[in-house]
């Protein structure tokens, strides 16, 4: 969720990502098929991921050269009109967001943010800390107690609670435990940079220095009946088994970031709550995870793995290489789960698709590979089946367009899966055969490069429909490359699509 090519630079000052398209890149006009695009909102902000309640969206934002970020609510209850009412400004990177209503009145009253960047301290409006491994600062989740009467929703937004997590949150998954009155929530994390207790030992040995690779996630226990009191309950440990150096090393990707860290961690956790099953983007590798009766995935005896030939000296099924194992869904009734590759393909070079050029270890040869792909697997044994690349479908000089955030429709007899793509837009997937994946919808705004499509996570909630004309709502965000340009939160039609609706929430990842 956070893109790995725009934050390494800025975090490293190796040099800074600014892209010019060339002439012959840009395209007179949006490229669409089965999709309108019918709302923007322009906030000259990274914005990041979004989550829903009823009528409501909340979508994260940062931005990381002027110190800010937050969130903010808009009225979805007519989808072809979503209304601002309320921005929340707290800074913190990614600002992911997850909600909750605790009391059953249809209205978000708790939220929780992910923060992945050292503060000053966990209060809203605390600056960002001079050092990543700042002792004395804070990175975690904070927890934010909302006032739900329906005739002023959200008229207060008081944080209440921060839990500090170790290598921060880079991303948050809410796992409902609705019958012991708590939410908890799996946090990824990984030491992109040094943390207040992450990443390599820059100070004296101690109690309180964690492994310099991490090789865990976090657990939070939020008590719906007492948000104030969440805390950090467990920290499962993560291995890459079978592996053949056992940790994620970003040289052999061919990206030159001095400072960066080899580290073992997981970036994105998805959950089917019916299965009690997680898919684990785990960026060396993909697991999936049993959750026992307690609510806690166990990390530690994977049900399969998925993994790419290069990296594993052959063992994984999953052809050619993968820079990073960056998200995954589940499809609607469990069978089939998807992996998101994150390119890490060099800014200079933006290519639609993307290739990264791999460097020679003992266990395989330097390549050059189409990275940014999605996959299909198996669910009940992890193999592989198919893979899709929207650059396939439209090659575009000067736009990177990778795989990023998405989810399936709900409630169609298809097997329908909404994505983002960044410079390529947002597009819909038919997977009902999982081995022969199509697109069946997209939209990509013209022209290609910053003031193009530069969108981070795309979703279809059901929730409040069309009142007239049909179709599936699909909600994006947009402003990666370019925040100056960002089109902010965003509202498709999926024209020739159709579901039978019902969902009153959603929360990213987390698949009910």
């Amino acid at each position: 969720m956070r893109w790995l090519r725009l934050v390494i630079p800025t975090m490293f000052a190796i040099s800074a990502v600014v892209y010019v398209p060339p002439a012959s890149a840009t395209h007179n006009a949006d490229s669409h098929e089965n999709m309108d695009l019918l709302f923007t909102s322009p906030n000259s902000r990274i914005n990041s991921d979004i989550a829903f309640w009823g009528d409501h969206a909340f979508v994260g934002f940062y931005r990381n050269d002027l110190s800010v970020g937050g969130f903010r609510i808009f009225d979805i209850s007519d989808p072809a009109r979503p209304e601002r009412i309320k921005t929340v400004n707290c800074d913190g990177l990614q600002n992911d967001p997850i909600v909750w209503d605790r009391d059953g009145d249809g209205i978000a009253d708790l939220l929780l943010l992910a923060v992945d960047r050292t503060m000053t301290s966990p209060e809203c409006g605390a600056p960002r800390s001079r050092f990543h491994d700042d002792r004395r600062g804070w990175e975690g989740v904070r927890v934010f107690s909302m006032s739900d009467n329906p005739a002023n929703p959200f008229a207060t937004v008081d944080q209440i609670a921060a839990v500090a997590t170790d290598c921060g949150a880079h991303t948050i998954t809410a796992f409902p435990d609705l019958d012991n009155n708590r939410l908890l929530v799996y946090v990824s994390s990984y030491p992109l940079r040094p943390g207040p207790n992450c990443g390599p030992k820059t100070g004296p040995a101690g109690p309180d220095r964690e492994s310099p690779l991490h090789e865990q996630i976090s657990v939070v226990e939020v008590p719906l009946l007492n948000p104030a009191a969440s805390s950090v309950i467990a920290e499962p440990p993560i291995s890459y088994p079978d592996d053949p150096d056992g940790i994620f090393d970003i040289q052999e990707r061919g990206l030159d970031a001095p400072g960066l860290n080899d580290l073992v961690g997981c970036h994105d956790i998805a959950v089917d709550t019916q299965l009690n099953l997680a898919a684990a983007a785990c960026a060396e590798q993909g697991q999936l995870w049993e959750i026992d009766a307690n609510g806690m995935p166990d990390t530690a005896n994977p049900v399969w793995i998925s993994d790419d030939a290069v990296s594993s000296n052959g063992a994984g099924d999953i052809p050619g290489a993968i820079d990073f194992f960056h998200s995954a869904t589940f499809s609607n009734d469990g069978s089939v789960v998807n992996w998101i590759d994150e390119s890490f393909a060099p800014s200079e070079g933006d290519e639609c698709p993307p290739t990264t050029d791999w460097q020679e270890r003992d266990w395989h040869a330097a390549g050059s590979f189409e990275t940014g792909r999605m996959f299909f697997v198996d669910g009940a044994s992890g193999s592989f089946l198919s893979e899709f690349q929207v650059g396939n479908l439209r090659p575009e000089a000067g736009a990177y367009c990778s795989a990023h955030m998405g989810l399936p429709i709900t409630g169609t007899p298809d097997d329908l899966l909404v994505n983002a793509w960044y410079m390529g837009g947002v597009n819909v997937v038919d997977f009902t055969d999982p081995a022969s994946p199509t697109e069946v919808a997209h939209y990509d705004m013209a022209p290609a490069g910053t003031e193009g499509s530069d969108n981070w996570s795309a979703y279809p909630y059901v929730g409040p429909q069309f009142s007239s004309g049909g179709g599936v709502p699909v909600y994006a965000t947009d402003g990666v490359h370019s925040p100056d340009t960002a089109k902010g939160f965003l509202a498709f039609r999926a024209t020739t699509l159709t579901s039978s609706g019902g969902q009153g929430h959603l929360n990213p990842q987390t698949q009910e």
